[in-house]
């Protein structure tokens, strides 16, 4: 095949392809990944620092965290390939030798996905603003901790106003030596970052469900003018008969 031979079939075939679609599932898929991979570490090191620290036992265990992992990633996954899947269907060409024969399911198709696309993009909204609050929340304990230049210097959670409490019950006010050094040094500031990172990849992943409700919306709009023009024309085609 030469190239000018090829330009008709790769430009029928480059003119099935959702691209939209495709670079809103890669941003969908990067966020959803790097936000469990930040998150589960940052879980992680909490709960350690929880049962080093405060001395109170964890309440879940890497096998509830892992399962809860999975079942995000599943749900995100199946959630995208459906989205491609409809990407795909209501594109160009494919759009047309579908349309008369399933525009009716096409538009149901992308009705519903408008509606879970968005549901699911609240939940990821509200998701970056709790990991967003809590990374503040460590950014500022951060500061108290450079505060203290000292060793011997404890750092003490009464300006805060938010009571901390061991496992027998009393509230932790301070933390001195190596409690101190177990918080500051070993948890805020890796898990500091860590919530950054997820809070980020969470904005990330909006974004790609923004795109994705563009795309489906645009399709959505397709089928319906393709279907006012399909009966326009089954009208005009009924007069000519006549």
């Amino acid at each position: 095949y030469t190239v000018a031979g090829c330009k008709r079939p790769c430009a029928r075939c480059l003119s099935r392809v959702p691209f939209a679609t495709l670079v809103a599932t890669v941003m969908c898929c990067a966020g959803v990944a790097i936000f469990l991979g930040a998150v589960l570490r940052a879980v992680a090191s909490t709960m350690r620092m929880v049962e080093v620290v405060f001395k109170r036992p964890n309440p879940y265990g890497p096998a509830e965290l892992q399962a809860a992992a999975i079942g995000t990633a599943v749900a995100m996954g199946l959630l995208e390939l459906c989205l491609v899947a409809v990407g795909f269907l209501t594109t160009g060409p494919t759009r047309e030798r579908l349309g008369a024969r399933a525009r009716v399911g096409g538009r149901l198709s992308c009705g519903l996905l408008i509606v879970l696309s968005y549901l699911v993009l609240l939940v990821w909204l509200a998701l970056a603003l709790l990991l967003v609050t809590a990374a503040l929340s460590v950014t500022l304990v951060g500061g108290m901790c450079n505060q203290l230049k000292q060793e011997y210097q404890c750092l003490d959670f009464r300006q805060l106003d938010f009571p901390v409490y061991e496992a027998n019950g009393k509230p932790a006010m301070q933390l001195c030596d190596v409690r101190r050094k177990e918080f500051c040094k070993d948890w805020v500031e890796q898990c500091g970052l860590l919530l950054w990172l997820a809070g980020g990849a969470a904005l990330l992943a909006l974004l790609g469900l923004v795109k994705h409700l563009m795309c489906l919306a645009a399709n959505y709009a397709h089928l319906r003018d393709q279907q006012k023009l399909l009966d326009l024309q089954l009208l005009q085609d009924l007069q000519d008969t006549e």
